[in-house]
């Protein structure tokens, strides 16, 4: 890719984010490099270390822009009034999400490359988490979540180990194998809803 030859004076930063944003895409983690950010952006090599930091913060920056990504896909599932429908439906959207942006779900998972205590992070990581969270909860009977009661966090964390599971057996290849599927379209869009139905009826 040629390099962006202009940018506006405050735009550098937006620059950065955005040429690691589409290094990760492209690549996943392992093709990320501050120096190769900065020969998208068009910038000199310094640039992501004066404005982030280094690694860990270009890809904190990349990895919220993973959660937003991720939410954006749960919102556009409807919610009814069917508890398994809705999980179901949630667990779909959230694996779709995965295979279609394998660099940044296994980013979103990688708390050694990004920083968890920049202030922006609670709120914009757990948007998504809570909408699968209320949803689990909720095909449980569960309808006013506390995380200290034992039974709540089991089975939210049930719901997202299945969920996290499924995508990354998907991601590598593996789901496909017990239903002797080649294709990863086909196993999501008729494979996949069947099982989840299997496991949430």
């Amino acid at each position: 890719m040629a390099k962006r030859s202009t940018y506006h004076h405050g735009d550098l930063r937006t620059a950065l984010i955005r040429a690691a944003d589409e290094i990760i895409a492209e690549g996943g983690i392992e093709a990320f490099t501050l120096r190769a950010a900065a020969k998208r952006a068009g910038v000199s090599p310094a640039a992501p270390t004066h404005h982030f930091g280094g690694v860990k913060g270009l890809l904190t920056e990349v990895d919220l822009l993973a959660f937003e990504r991720a939410g954006s896909y749960l919102d556009e599932v409807p919610e009814t009034k069917d508890a398994a429908e809705n999980v179901r439906a949630l667990a779909l959207a959230f694996v779709r999400f995965a295979v279609e942006n394998p660099g940044h779900f296994r980013l979103m998972f990688r708390g050694d490359l990004v920083d968890r205590d920049d202030p922006r992070y609670p709120a914009v990581s757990q948007r998504p988490a809570l909408r699968l969270g209320k949803a689990v909860a909720a095909y449980h009977g569960r309808f006013h979540i506390d995380m200290k009661r034992f039974e709540d966090a089991a089975e939210i964390l049930g719901g997202f180990a299945t969920m996290h599971g499924l995508a990354q057996l998907v991601l590598e290849g593996k789901a496909l194998v017990f239903f002797r599927k080649t294709n990863v379209k086909e196993f999501i869009e008729i494979d996949l809803p069947r099982i989840l139905k299997e496991i949430y009826p």
